[in-house]
């Protein structure tokens, strides 16, 4: 399995955009979960894991970290988040499902993303193009740390050889080299193509419509 080819994706900012159903539902769950209604406003997911959102929440409502009531949170969690995209629906960027199409025929696809795993796969189920992807990746109900999440999807995967890891963060870009993996940052979230190519990634693309050299590293 070590010698399959895979190419990791985180989702949102990346792959789509979740329209704000993500946060509705993270405020909702963890009203119901802890009892305390929550201001999301301030709350950057980008980059983000689920876990140490769940953590700032509590730290920044005055409230104790509590096992019983997070375990019921990530229960409500996706229960929330499949009703909030049944009606709005999140937008796959422009040229993604094109991107996935040509390189799936060559290559695995896996996932490194803040959502938990649930979650994860309902994003990618209403965006309509779940079927691209394999099982395995790394989560946000694995670890709080981005680096540690990329290393268990390359685990999972067998230690492939020549992975490559998109993303539209710097903690993206990161993950991807502290693990080996080759960095492509991906313009179409919150952050700007001057910020991502700070960060040194081997390749940017503003976006997949245009993507050939991308195209041109994964030899398809």
């Amino acid at each position: 399995m070590g010698k399959e080819r895979y190419i990791f994706c985180d989702i949102d900012g990346t792959l789509l955009h979740a329209k704000g159903s993500g946060r509705i539902a993270f405020g909702d769950a963890f009203q119901k979960a802890y009892g305390v209604p929550v201001d999301m406003s301030g709350i950057n997911f980008a980059g983000a894991t689920d876990i140490r959102v769940v953590e700032q929440l509590v730290r920044e409502n005055g409230l104790e970290l509590n096992e019983l009531k997070t375990a019921r949170f990530f229960e409500l969690l996706p229960e929330y988040l499949d009703q909030n995209m049944a009606i709005f629906p999140p937008t796959v960027f422009p040229g993604v499902e094109a991107f996935l199409v040509r390189v799936s025929r060559h290559w695995k696809l896996a996932l490194v993303t803040g959502n938990i795993r649930e979650c994860a796969f309902l994003k990618l189920k209403h965006g309509g193009i779940r079927h691209y992807f394999t099982d395995i990746g790394g989560f946000g109900d694995d670890d709080g740390d981005r680096n540690r999440m990329a290393e268990l999807a390359l685990e999972r995967a067998g230690n492939p050889t020549g992975a490559f890891l998109l993303g539209d963060t710097p903690s993206d870009i990161e993950a991807a080299r502290v693990n080996g993996m080759t960095s492509v940052a991906v313009c179409n979230g919150q952050f700007d193509r001057a910020t991502l190519e700070a960060e040194n990634p081997d390749i940017i693309v503003d976006s997949f419509e245009d993507a050939e050299h991308l195209f041109r590293a994964l030899e398809v």
